[in-house]
């Protein structure tokens, strides 16, 4: 199947998953109190960071050593990967079982002791669960893992929200997660069973080696996932969980939009590992320039479109309850133009797992030192919008840090390694796109009908204009195709 195309499948699924998706918040925040709804999501935070620390990178090496084996060692491959994902549910459900009273010595009378428990043991099930998508992928079946994505999107904005309904408070929530968790292991597990498990393997296992590989990377994202939740740690410390609650949708999108250079990087990790393994810096140079070109035509206008809707989208999203968060989303739709150039697929396929292990580490540093500052020497609201400012700064400086490390290692200059012009020429008919919908928004209409013209004619106008400009090559042309024609090749 065409790279391009088995880019844009994934890239669909995460699409629809993250649209309808967006069911659960916008349910969440009209049948929750600020109060639970904040505590849930401090939770979430929580397994996130559980969830990074105890996958040691287990996922992300399924994308280095499969296309490195042998078909006859996949078997090997995929039981020794789940085998260290169960060593690490078993783990996290013991440790919070007897954690919980651990806290709750330690801190009588916290909020969130009542459910730690709850939350390792909702970790320790998904911990199964992960994996499955970069299994997929170097099978060669996107579309298959982005109907799973879509399957196991469905069933959260099922039981949650329904959840959410019966009892809504932070226990009911948590209720409603482990039972998406439940459903979603045995869908996995069952096909891990039939596809590899039930099968004789031959070979010895490489545990070490795996581990070797995958740790860093782990730990990396352990870092990179609290470097990306600093601020949010900030805001669970230092204000209310109603307060954390409004943060949290502000700063809840940016991470989001990951998920298209997720996708990129899940189809060209394996490529790139392929040609560094065969010395073909040519063929690295040229995934890396197409990937961070085709990125750059879709975040550079949609960071600007973001930016000038953020008030009618949050409003018509979560009402005018949280429209406190339209500021802190505007702060972090800065971020975006980072994706095209701060993904390290360069440096996970060519093994400098180490060098984004102590960069992580030494961004995650910076970020906790400027957020500390900024809270607390700033005043009234400036103390909540100085926090995602460190956050997208020391975002920047971490992109600026691995651009020159890839390009480094691709052995090209800065110059030649991006379409400048094209970038530029991207950028001003973004500029140009916003004109008319800043027209729109000093009219007095509701929020949804405002976003629903901004949107059009954002779309029309730029389309238009790049299409006048000839910005679409054959490329860009065979990419919408595959997004209105989807067809498996």
């Amino acid at each position: 199947m065409d790279l391009s195309r088995r880019i844009i499948i994934l890239i669909y699924g995460r699409a629809f998953s993250f649209l309808i998706s967006l069911v659960i918040p916008i349910a969440l925040t009209r049948l929750l109190l600020k109060e639970d709804y904040g505590s849930y999501q401090q939770l979430v935070m929580i397994y996130s960071i559980i969830q990074a620390i105890l996958l040691l990178g287990i996922p992300q090496s399924l994308l280095y050593y499969y296309p490195r084996s042998e078909k006859e060692d996949y078997s090997i491959l995929v039981k020794q990967t789940w085998n260290i994902a169960a060593y690490s549910a078993i783990f996290v459900i013991l440790a919070t079982w007897g954690g919980s009273e651990l806290m709750n010595s330690m801190f009588p009378g916290h909020h969130l002791q009542p459910f730690i428990f709850l939350i390792g043991f909702y970790t320790g099930i998904m911990l199964l669960v992960i994996p499955l998508q970069n299994l997929l992928v170097v099978e060669g079946k996107e579309s298959l893992a982005m109907q799973s994505m879509i399957g196991f999107t469905i069933i959260d904005i099922i039981v949650l929200p329904s959840a959410a309904w019966i009892n809504p408070t932070t226990l009911g929530m948590m209720h409603g997660i482990i039972t998406t968790a439940i459903v979603k292991a045995i869908v996995v597990l069952g096909y891990i069973y039939f596809n590899y498990l039930n099968k004789k393997q031959t070979g010895k296992t490489y545990y070490k080696e795996q581990l070797a590989y995958g740790i860093p990377v782990g730990l990396t994202a352990m870092i990179g996932i609290i470097n990306l939740n600093v601020d949010k740690y900030m805001v669970a410390a230092f204000f209310s969980t109603s307060v954390f609650g409004v943060y949290y949708l502000g700063s809840l999108w940016a991470p989001i939009f990951g998920w298209i250079a997720q996708s990129m990087g899940q189809v060209i990790t394996p490529r790139l590992s392929k040609a560094h393994k065969d010395n073909d810096l040519t063929e690295m140079q040229n995934l890396y320039n197409q990937s961070s070109e085709k990125l750059t035509f879709l975040f550079f206008p949609l960071t600007i479109f973001l930016i000038l809707v953020a008030e009618p989208l949050i409003l018509t999203m979560f009402t005018e309850k949280f429209e406190d968060a339209i500021p802190i989303f505007t702060i972090y739709m800065i971020l975006l133009p980072t994706y095209p150039f701060r993904i390290g697929w360069i440096l996970m396929a060519s093994g400098q797992t180490k060098f984004l292990l102590r960069l992580a580490i030494l961004m995650s540093t910076i970020n906790i030192l400027l957020s500390y500052y900024l809270i607390t020497t700033l005043e009234g609201d400036n103390r909540l919008f100085g926090i995602p400012f460190a956050t997208v700064t020391v975002t920047w400086l971490s992109m600026i840090i691995i651009m020159y490390q890839s390009l480094h290692t691709l052995k090209i200059k800065l110059k030649d390694a991006y379409a400048w012009k094209k970038i530029f020429t991207v950028t001003l008919v973004s500029l140009l796109s916003a004109i008319p919908v800043i027209a729109i928004l000093t009219f007095k209409l509701s929020s949804v009908i405002i976003l629903l013209l901004s949107s059009i004619t954002y779309g029309i106008v730029f389309l238009y204009i790049s299409f006048k400009l000839q910005l679409w090559g054959e490329s860009e042309i065979n990419i919408l195709k595959s997004f209105v024609y989807l067809k498996n090749s």
